[in-house]
């Protein structure tokens, strides 16, 4: 199974040094992380997002989700490609990230690529890992979403069209 949690940490000067120590205590778990947030020339928002993308041993992994779970201000979600197609609800409100696991990714990742460009004026962020799912080489893609929230549902449904491919959701409140 290939397990991606998403946090969002409402106050980055109050969270992140309790974040990262629950990171840095499970460190062997921690596959990929990729943390972002809002800055620009007139702001520094102190509301981060993190992406954690776990290998390991389950019950490790378990305990590090619920110790981010623990930690006040933070609003943890998982996604989990485990079999085929994920059911990820097309609806959310709030900050969107979709995961993509693409098998066979030789074959399948030229039309995955071409989706995505298309639909490049709604990914504000991309991650690109490599993976293995059902012991064949795969990537895995994560995006954060930003725009139009019609474009984020057209994205899914085109995805959806390419067989073998599953999608994972997660939604942050706003």
């Amino acid at each position: 199974m290939v397990r991606v949690l998403g946090i969002k940490i409402t106050d980055r000067i109050k969270e992140a040094g309790l974040v990262q120590k629950a990171l840095s205590e499970h460190a062997a778990v921690v596959s990929t992380r990729l943390g972002f947030h809002e800055l620009n020339d007139e702001r520094c928002s102190r509301e981060g997002f993190m992406v954690v993308h776990l290998a390991g041993h389950i019950d490790d992994c378990e305990e590090l989700a619920a110790k981010l779970k623990g930690i006040d201000g933070l609003f943890v979600r998982e996604m989990a490609f485990s079999h085929g197609l994920s059911d990820a609800p097309m609806e959310c409100e709030g900050t969107t990230i979709i995961g993509i696991m693409v098998p066979r990714r030789d074959d399948l990742g030229p039309a995955v690529q071409a989706l995505l460009t298309t639909y490049g004026c709604v990914i504000s962020t991309r991650l690109g890992v490599n993976e293995v799912y059902f012991g064949e080489p795969a990537g895995l893609i994560i995006l954060e979403l930003a725009g139009d929230r019609s474009q984020f549902a057209s994205l899914e449904r085109s995805l959806r069209e390419i067989e073998e491919i599953a999608i994972g959701r997660i939604c942050f409140p706003v």
